[in-house]
């Protein structure tokens, strides 16, 4: 009996250690997996917010097709769209900035490069936004895998 007890008080602390390092070395791998975890969904959550917003502006374009025709010296709020599809810094005026960058814009996508955004260039710049905004996804996610 007494051989019994003296392995018992050996056996029952070791078991009790080797139990607690189980534990913990279980506990530390979940707290590396929520944090791997918690970082992809921030990128997601950052990826979602970049196609909602380029969704918008694809929608305000399409609604402002219909406006006449925007050159240099034109000013508000259809500049300031005009400006932000060419990836330009949206000041809401058409000057010799926007002007040349509507140009090589016109001469990219093979219309005449006048400076003018028309009919023409404002269907070039619905087309140009949806397939940046289907391309930049697609290195989004490439890039995060």
């Amino acid at each position: 009996m007494t051989v019994v007890r003296n392995l018992i008080k050996i056996i029952v602390p070791i078991i009790i250690v080797a139990g607690f390092f189980f534990i913990m070395s279980n506990f530390k791998h979940t707290q590396t997996l929520s944090l791997a975890e918690e970082k992809r969904i921030k990128e997601y959550a950052s990826l979602m917010q970049q196609a909602k917003a380029k969704e918008e502006d694809k929608t305000q374009i399409l609604s402002l097709s219909s406006v006449a025709a925007l050159g240099k010296g034109s000013a508000g709020e259809e500049v300031k769209v005009v400006q932000k599809s060419l990836g330009l810094n949206p000041d809401g005026f058409f000057g010799l900035q926007t002007e040349q960058a509507v140009k090589e814009f016109q001469m990219k996508n093979g219309y005449t490069a006048d400076g003018v955004v028309g009919p023409q260039t404002w269907d070039a710049l619905i087309k140009a936004g949806t397939s940046t905004s289907t391309e930049d996804k697609h290195a989004n996610i490439s890039n995060s895998l």
